[in-house]
């Protein structure tokens, strides 16, 4: 399967603004703040890494509206559809952290709900639920949306783990962890209540937790 590629000149995305005073949940590796932005690392996601017009990183920060979307998301996004054994270990929960951040400001970000990607000729099935071995392919979309449109401050999708709650991406070239107050955090590895959260999630999709 390919994706098509985005055009050289883009319709003007439907824009949500995400207010002043929302909640999203960032479930991320505990050795990082909950509003600390990826620097280009680690292997490609469906919307990052992105590059400026110059070549330089824009740094990124994905969220979710709601805790079990942001560990769906995360935790249990490799877990196949069809896997006889839907397990994680504990040392992966252990091994990451969840953050609640309220947000400062509105933030202008770029709907990529299926009705709005109509627009652009691109099915969400094409970007949204596609495999991870597409990842470069829909990262393009990402670029070119922050390229064309620089009041665009992040992009927002209904989840593909987790419909109908909604994902986010902020882009860290226009957003900053100024923009964010950290409400909660939780180490994976010294507060239980996190690891508890997580495995009451997976019981709705019959994964467990093992030792």
């Amino acid at each position: 399967m390919s994706i098509r590629r985005p055009p050289a000149r883009l319709a003007g995305p439907n824009i949500v603004i995400l207010p002043a005073d929302a909640l999203v949940h960032r479930v991320h590796a505990r050795n990082y703040g909950a509003d600390h932005f990826n620097p280009c690392q680690g292997a490609p996601t469906r919307f990052a890494p992105v590059h400026d017009a110059e070549g330089n990183c824009v740094p990124s920060l994905y969220a979710a509206d709601t805790l079990k979307a942001a560990v769906y998301e995360t935790i249990f996004h490799d877990i196949p559809v069809t896997a006889r054994r839907r397990t994680v270990p504990r040392t992966l929960v252990q091994s990451r952290a969840h953050g609640q951040l309220q947000i400062r400001r509105g933030l202008q970000l770029a709907s990529l709900r299926g009705p709005d990607l109509r627009q652009w000729r691109i099915s969400r099935n094409s970007l949204i639920t596609t495999s991870p071995s597409l990842y470069r392919d829909t990262a393009l979309w990402a670029a070119a949306i922050h390229h064309q449109f620089p009041d665009v401050e992040g992009l927002l999708w209904t989840s593909n783990q987790c419909d109908p709650d909604t994902a986010y991406l902020f882009f860290g070239d226009r957003v900053a962890a100024e923009d964010f107050n950290l409400v909660q955090a939780r180490d994976g590895m010294v507060d239980p209540s996190f690891l508890a959260d997580v495995r009451q999630t997976g019981r709705r999709s019959g994964i467990s937790i093992t030792v």
